[in-house]
Formats: structure tokens, sequence, C-alpha cells
């Protein structure tokens, strides 16, 4: 893929934000999402990951400056509000190889 590490993950917030479930077709086939104790790995976990949020929460991530990039990896400082009234703040950290994310870790900043 063309894509840049920053338009993946620019995509990524965009399908997130559209209620997408196709979110996960910009992760490889052995991606990972690492976060709050878990690990959910390949790209049709991930799906169904993203499915059940999205029908049950609607996440909407909005960045708070903007991305950070070294080579494959991307941070974004995030505020994410959800269907029930709450907002989290999360840092998401990316690592994309050839324009598809191979691995999603999300640091939960809220207490």
């Amino acid at each position: 893929m063309d894509r840049s590490p920053s338009d993946t993950v620019l995509a990524y917030f965009e399908r997130i934000r559209s209620r997408d479930p196709g979110v996960a077709d910009l992760f490889h086939e052995s991606g990972e999402l690492v976060g709050l104790g878990g690990v959910t790995s390949g790209r049709e976990a991930i799906r169904a990951f993203y499915a059940q949020s999205i029908a049950n929460a609607s996440p909407t991530p909005e960045l708070v400056g903007d991305l950070l990039a070294s080579g494959a990896r991307v941070a974004a400082e995030i505020r994410i509000a959800l269907s029930h009234g709450t907002t989290m703040h999360v840092v998401d950290l990316f690592v994309v190889e050839e324009g598809l994310i191979r691995s999603l870790t999300y640091f939960v900043a809220d207490h």
C-alpha cells in the first residue's frame, strides 16, 4: 500500500467516527489490539471487537493535538465520546507496516 503510517492512522479514526466495521481492514491479517489487560489477535477477532464496540458504545474519537510519528510508529492523544455520555482520555500507539496496522496499544489516561 502507498499510504503513510500517519495516513493509515487518520483513516482508522475516520472509519471509527463513521461507525465503519471495515476499520478492521486497516489491520494486518495477524494484527493485534493491546490494552486494558488484554490482547485481541487477528483481523477477524479485531473485526468482531469493533463491531461490538460500535454497536454498544458508538465511540467518537477526536484528536487532541497532532499525531506524533517516527518511522512505523504513530502516537495519538485522543478523547473518545461514548454513546452513554461519558468521555475517555486515551493515548494510542500504532505500529504501521506497509500501510496496515501491525499493532495498536491503547493507554487509558482517566483515573
